[in-house]
């Protein structure tokens, strides 16, 4: 059968309480030798004699008290000194765990932060490659007399402005121009032209230009058509840096 371990103050108390007890018996032993010897010899018994073991083993009862009492808070204070230092050390310990998970969070923030602008970065990049697009459908040039057939020429030609979006903070790259039919099922690929080249009673300017447009900006090729028989898709394909 196991008994539970005894605690140091509780130790202490039993040790003084033995010693206690063991010296209270060795001087009422002692007493009681000097008494049988004093009624021998046929001594009176006074009763300051008889008082005498009673008063030391009082004060030893009393010395053994304080003793263990004392004993026993100088044990008492050295584990909460134990207890004290222990719980320093853990909150050391502690402070020290969470300065280090914060660096961790931190680290992990930045690396996330810096992995979302390098994909954000790199999505721009990327639909800066591909460019931004505008088509606009152009009518044939319009009859100056109803139903006359009159040539139309350049200066009398429908204008407009092809405008694609783009960041305000883009750079613009390159402009690909491209022009066909309304009907036509030709590729795109297929349809491209140059700037300020006649392209069939057609025409892109020469130059792009840029607006802004709120917090962005556009980038607008004029285009000129003056067909009078058939209209156009004009269409502008904006590369870019971010």
């Amino acid at each position: 059968m196991d008994f539970p371990s005894l605690s140091e103050p509780l130790t202490a108390a039993l040790i003084g309480a033995l010693a206690t007890v063991a010296g209270a018996l060795v001087q009422l032993r002692m007493s009681w030798r000097r008494e049988i010897k004093e009624r021998e010899r046929g001594q009176p018994i006074t009763k300051k004699t008889r008082r005498g073991p009673v008063i030391v083993v009082f004060a030893l009862l009393v010395a053994a008290a304080v003793g263990g009492f004392a004993l026993s808070q100088y044990f008492v204070s050295l584990r909460e000194g134990d207890r004290d230092a222990l719980r320093a050390d853990l909150q050391a310990k502690l402070s020290e765990i969470n300065a280090t998970a914060l660096r961790l969070e931190q680290v992990r923030t930045n690396e996330r932060r810096q992995i979302e602008t390098e994909t954000q970065r790199a999505d721009a990049s990327r639909i800066g490659e591909e460019g931004a697009a505008a088509t606009v459908v152009v009518g044939p040039c319009p009859q100056v007399v109803p139903g006359a057939r009159v040539e139309c020429t350049e200066q009398g030609a429908v204008r407009v402005a092809v405008c694609a979006r783009v960041p305000a903070s883009a750079t613009v790259k390159e402009v690909q121009l491209y022009l066909r039919a309304e009907d036509s099922k030709q590729p795109w690929q297929e349809a491209r032209v140059q700037g300020g080249q006649d392209a069939g009673q057609a025409r892109f300017a020469e130059k792009f230009t840029e607006r802004p447009d709120g917090d962005a900006k556009q980038v607008c090729q004029g285009f000129a058509n003056w067909s009078g028989e058939k209209s156009r898709i004009a269409r502008i394909l904006v590369k870019y840096a971010p």
